[in-house]
């Protein structure tokens, strides 16, 4: 049996297109009567004004304040590399690289409870939706227990010829348990890692599988200059992590940039990074209905940079902004990261920015990753957040002063069921 619920705020912000802002605006979706998780799709049933919507939905409440929008959607997270401190060593990627290939062992030991807390960080920051990146396979019972959304990227990875059919089969039994728990909160995809770490017929037939099955796919791309270099010459650093750390002599690339892409020739993915990428190569994406994802703070951290917002337009993306995993940042809160990409673009207007931002991580990652969420439509998914955001009600920069002011999430919806409440 469903409820139907409204809430209302000083502002709502409807996160379409045009960036809608609702002043003393409401929400009214369904709800579940018991405390299980829905094991339907409760959706929203009306949106406008509060004191519109309160004749027909009487029992409403209305916090003064406060912002509601849609549920964050972190688009690329890695909850496997949960563990780490200080293992890994920042500044470059190259170094941080080759202290993953030495630490990761240690980091990946016993990652149950580093999981678990990256899930409550999650949802303490507004995130309802996950796009979770797992090369092993360890966090996928614990995600799928989760009262997150999760579309579940299973990683292909490996270069070794001799390794093949290990990898393959090695990916389609994690796949394969992946699809066991499909559910309209679970969604099982594929992602390969990057262009440089794994072998063409590998990622032949992992994608052949993502056409079959028509689910999301992800891959890193061009997050480094030494992987550009590797890719359009064979040279530099990755010459020496073949040779040196992988024990691979004679290594070449394993494809062209423009090789790697035509793999997803009729297969939308999200291609996470692209720091490196040049205009003609991102209109490719763009052509093929593919995204881009940036991930602000893990680019500073590894490679010194930031995406090249002015070239993404230029090829007609719009940018999707995610956390990365602990492997590369201080702590998985979208805020944080959101707000970490308000100051790395000082020549963009703040308030156009401060939009693009929000929509980068609601209405957009929830297209690309294939969910009905994202956008407070009639229809859509209720997964609703709802923030304390001091004298919003006076404010005209909204969009501004929410990434400036609010904090930890007052209220979680997913699915329509409240999964935080915090007293006001």
């Amino acid at each position: 049996m469903k409820t139907i619920q409204l809430i209302g705020a000083s502002k709502v912000f409807v996160c379409d297109n045009d960036f809608t802002i609702i002043t003393d605006g409401g929400i009214a979706f369904e709800s579940s009567a018991s405390k299980a998780p829905a094991q339907t799709p409760n959706k929203i049933v009306a949106i406008g004004k509060y004191e519109t919507l309160k004749r027909t939905y009487p029992d409403g409440v209305f916090y003064e304040d406060m912002v509601i929008l849609p549920a964050f959607i972190n688009a690329h997270i890695h909850f496997e590399f949960g563990n780490n401190i200080t293992s890994f060593v920042y500044g470059g990627f190259e170094k941080w690289l080759e202290s993953v290939m030495k630490n990761r062992d240690d980091v990946l030991a016993d990652i149950k409870s580093c999981v678990q807390a990256s899930i409550s960080e999650q949802l303490k920051s507004g995130v309802g939706s996950v796009g979770a990146i797992s090369s092993y396979g360890q966090d996928l019972d614990i995600l799928a227990d989760s009262a997150l959304r999760v579309v579940y990227f299973n990683e292909a990875i490996g270069s070794a010829p001799s390794a093949l059919d290990f990898l393959y089969e090695n990916f389609l039994a994690r796949y394969n348990a992946s699809k066991r728990l499909r559910s309209h909160r679970f969604t099982p995809a594929i992602a390969l890692h990057s262009p440089y770490s794994v072998h063409s017929v590998l990622a032949k037939k992992v994608l052949s599988i993502a056409k079959q099955d028509a689910c999301p796919v992800s891959a890193h791309f061009l997050e480094s200059r030494s992987e550009r270099q590797w890719l359009q010459n064979g040279s530099g650093w990755f010459k020496h992590f073949y040779e040196n750390i992988l024990k691979a002599p004679s290594a070449k690339p394993l494809y062209t940039i423009e090789a790697f892409l035509d793999l997803f020739k009729g297969l939308p993915a999200l291609f996470t990074h692209c720091l490196w990428a040049e205009l003609g190569e991102l209109k490719k994406i763009q052509e093929n209905g593919g995204v881009v994802v940036s991930c602000p703070r893990s680019n500073r951290l590894l490679c010194g940079s930031y995406l090249d917002l002015n070239r993404l337009d230029l090829a007609g993306l719009s940018p999707i902004f995610a956390t990365d995993g602990k492997s590369s940042n201080r702590n998985l809160d979208m805020l944080d990261e959101l707000r970490c990409a308000l100051f790395a673009y000082p020549e963009m207007p703040i308030e156009a920015l401060s939009q693009m931002l929000i929509l980068g991580a609601t209405n957009h990652p929830a297209n690309a990753l294939g969910l009905d969420n994202g956008v407070f439509e009639v229809g859509k998914c209720a997964d609703i957040s709802v923030f304390a955001c001091p004298e919003i009600s006076k404010s005209h920069q909204e969009s501004l002063q929410f990434l400036l002011h609010a904090k930890e999430v007052q209220t979680l919806y997913i699915n329509g069921d409240v999964v935080i409440e915090n007293l006001f």
